[in-house]
């Protein structure tokens, strides 16, 4: 088995732990790969499924101006209202992942926390070719995905890749896929992976099992 799909029918489950955190700042997890990866140069991050804005600060204090798209009007309101408050030169956007309203070769680094697995198996593999056509030429990207093995995968009913509702974010669909099918996705998106880290957390439940491809645009 190379991936498993799955599909949580209780909106309130999603929507009572994204109000949780709307405020929240950015996660431990999201600094420590912000601060590996700080701009070289001035240009434009893209932060995909964006959410409320929690890393629309370190970001910018990374040297980025950013952009972030994220589907639902709610969380866009509160990333204005995160950006007013803190003045930092950030812009979210309405938008899907599957289809990402920028120019080609204008991103100087994107990064896809805890988003991409939520699409459904038409969106992913839209917004792999999105990233890779609005990245710079030599531009990077930080991809998250979930391992087979993460304990999570048993929250929810089990579904075939094409039962997977479009949009996505109607539902709570999650992928869980092996690294060769990372690999694979990746290469079909014709984006340059550059390397793959494993990071895990036991919790009383399971072991969390996070995949993080780090990839490039190819030159042409």
């Amino acid at each position: 088995m190379e991936e498993i799909w799955t599909i949580d029918g209780d909106e309130t489950s999603w929507s009572s732990w994204a109000d949780n955190i709307a405020l929240a700042p950015a996660s431990s997890f999201m600094m420590e790969l912000i601060s590996a990866n700080k701009a070289d140069c001035q240009g434009w991050a893209l932060d995909i499924g964006c959410g409320t804005g929690r890393a629309f600060l370190p970001l910018t204090e990374a040297g980025y101006q950013v952009i972030g798209i994220d589907p639902t009007m709610s969380s866009i309101r509160i990333c204005q209202q995160r950006i007013s408050q803190s003045q930092i030169a950030a812009y979210p956007i309405l938008a899907s992942a599957a289809q990402i309203p920028l120019p080609i070769q204008s991103i100087s680094f994107v990064f896809a926390i805890s988003s991409l697995f939520h699409l459904s198996l038409v969106e992913l593999t839209s917004a792999l070719k999105e990233i890779n056509r609005v990245l710079l030429p030599g531009g990077k990207a930080i991809l998250h995905f979930l391992d087979l093995e993460d304990w999570r995968h048993t929250l929810a009913k089990e579904i075939a890749p094409e039962q997977a509702v479009v949009p996505s974010y109607r539902a709570v669909i999650t992928c869980f896929c092996s690294q060769e099918k990372i690999r694979g996705r990746i290469n079909q998106a014709g984006l340059k992976l550059t390397g793959m880290e494993l990071k895990t957390n036991s919790t009383d439940a399971g072991q969390q099992r996070n995949w993080l491809a780090y990839c490039e645009r190819l030159s042409p």
